[in-house]
């Protein structure tokens, strides 16, 4: 199906979400409509909303839940927003779309409320706040944050008397070890061509002192530090026989199921594999422990940042009621509760000290640097463009259909052509 066949059924299904949102509130109760996830992430948006109900008797707010998809929910949400609609009021954000959606003028500014309210913004992991900034002004509020992990069988490498990878030639002795205990994997990543891939790549070039952009804007892709590291994942499967050949086809949950089976001596995954990685039934609960992601020699460890924010709808007819709406979800409270209940990790530092949280998540306090140094993906409008080109050249590197300085020069060159037709504003800083 073409994308013109997605955007209808998206069209049809939105039509359907928002009469089903018409029913008139009780006479001087404003109603207001959230959009976010499904599953157990709208199960306890529901908890929340009862308590928000509770404290603001006035408001109502009905929870419309989007497709778990991320590339569907961004369709529906530029199809949405494109045509102006005010019926969802606050929209739950992947980090990388607030540039987009703020350059289209499609999310309120926040920072006279934000002042008003006297929100101390320096509590905020510094890249969750980069990330709902888009020109100097905020246009949405990180609302949870991920970070690149790796995770390794710790019963493994105690028998085996070794210390865990910290560098990426000491992912080449991983090969001995899953020989050694029978295990079919080594080093488990997401590596299909999506978004997961790019940020495995972006991770490992950042660890190693390269990356797309430098930190004046220039297009720096197609460089050494760069074919170094690329070169090495590629090697990792074909060489080394580290990672298998099915990596290529991976994403998050299948390399965290081929782990929790027991397959794999190491994974690099989000925070949210560690709960369910130590629930009933896997065969590695209480075995595996977490690290900062490997680096090169002369670099250190650099996780990528992800998560969400939350951003009022530019043209929403009830901006006051929805920020009473956000403001309640930002609480610490509620952050913390949606950490213990989801796993989806606070974009608060202080609650990487939090006792309860530590107690669920031991390594949280161990790692809080690398949710403080975690980079967000290059911050321009132009993201999705830039994450598209990476993708197809990533992995066409990594199935041997280019070498690694082919797709790093290929993947230059169309990314300079994406900057040049849309002008110096679609840079990234």
């Amino acid at each position: 199906m073409g994308l013109f066949g997605v955007r209808i059924i998206l069209c049809c299904w939105l039509a359907l979400v928002l009469s089903a949102c018409e029913a008139a509130p009780p006479a001087g109760v404003i109603s207001l409509v959230m959009a976010g996830g499904s599953g157990p992430e709208e199960a306890f948006a529901r908890e929340q909303l009862t308590e928000f109900h509770r404290l603001h008797p006035h408001l109502r707010v009905a929870y419309q839940s989007t497709p778990s998809s991320a590339s569907d929910r961004h369709t529906l949400y530029v199809t949405w927003l494109s045509s102006h609609s005010p019926e969802i009021d606050v929209l739950n954000l992947d980090v990388i779309w607030v540039p987009e959606f703020a350059a289209a003028g499609w999310l309120l500014p926040l920072d006279a409320r934000v002042t008003g309210a006297g929100l101390p913004l320096d509590e905020f992991l510094p890249a969750g706040l980069a990330c709902s900034r888009y020109q100097g002004r905020l246009h949405a509020l990180p609302w949870f944050a991920d970070a690149g992990l790796l995770y390794y069988r710790q019963d493994l490498y105690g028998a085996a008397g070794l210390d865990p990878p910290r560098t990426f030639a000491d992912l080449l002795k991983v090969r001995g070890l899953k020989k050694r205990f029978g295990r079919p994997y080594g080093f488990l990543f997401p590596g299909q061509t999506y978004e997961g891939l790019v940020c495995v790549v972006l991770e490992c070039m950042w660890s190693n002192g390269g990356g797309i952009f430098d930190a004046a804007g220039r297009l720096t892709l197609d460089q050494p530090r760069n074919r170094e590291v690329l070169q090495a994942l590629v090697n990792l499967i074909y060489q080394e026989e580290v990672s298998p050949l099915a990596v290529a086809t991976f994403q998050e949950e299948d390399c965290r199921h081929a782990f929790e089976q027991g397959y794999a001596v190491l994974m690099r995954n989000w925070p949210y594999a560690y709960p369910l990685l130590n629930q009933a039934g896997s065969r590695v609960a209480g075995k595996f422990g977490v690290l900062p992601l490997v680096h090169g020699p002369e670099g250190r460890s650099v996780s990528c940042f992800g998560g969400g924010c939350l951003g009022i709808n530019a043209f929403s007819r009830r901006p006051d009621a929805a920020w009473e709406l956000v403001r309640f979800l930002l609480t610490r409270k509620n952050l913390k509760q949606r950490a213990q209940k989801l796993g989806m990790l606070p974009p608060l530092r202080s609650l990487y000290d939090d006792p309860d949280l530590a107690a669920q998540f031991p390594y949280l306090k161990s790692l809080k640097e690398v949710f403080i140094q975690a980079r967000p993906r290059p911050i321009t409008p132009l993201y999705s463009f830039i994450s598209h080109i990476l993708q197809v050249h990533f992995s066409r590197a990594l199935t041997r259909q280019e070498t690694p300085r082919e797709a790093l020069e290929r993947g230059q060159a169309e990314i300079a052509g994406v900057l040049r037709r849309f002008g110096q504003e679609g840079a990234a800083k």
